[in-house]
């Protein structure tokens, strides 16, 4: 198996599973589920960025893309059941793209950062 595909399979999950429990017009980032798994990914791309050869640059792709992989997979499931769900989806998937990338990329430059002091010290 791919080494990138574990971390992505992760990030998919950590943001996944608080966006397909929630009800499609009441999800709330304040909820406990969500918070975890903000905190799970955030963890997940500093760990990427930080300690593993994927670095910065690819881990921030790697991580990021599996938020918007998570926001289509909730689309094309409620798309099936009920076909005018989600009429905006492409930018429900743009908004997460931009807002997962920013996340990973953010958490990833704190873990290069925690690894480059810890090497320092």
């Amino acid at each position: 198996m791919k080494p990138w595909l574990t971390w992505f399979s992760a990030a998919f999950l950590a943001a996944g599973i608080p966006w397909w429990t929630a009800p499609y017009n009441h999800f709330t980032l304040s909820h406990p589920l969500s918070i975890l798994g903000c905190v799970a990914f955030v963890c997940i791309a500093a760990w990427v960025a930080g300690w593993t050869p994927l670095g910065l640059a690819r881990g921030g792709l790697v991580v990021g893309g599996g938020v918007p992989c998570a926001v289509m997979a909730r689309v094309v499931v409620e798309t099936v059941m009920d076909p005018t769900s989600h009429n905006l989806w492409p930018f429900e998937v743009v908004l997460a793209a931009v807002g997962g990338f920013a996340l990973a990329y953010a958490a990833g430059l704190f873990g290069r950062l925690c690894r480059m002091g810890l090497r320092s010290s």
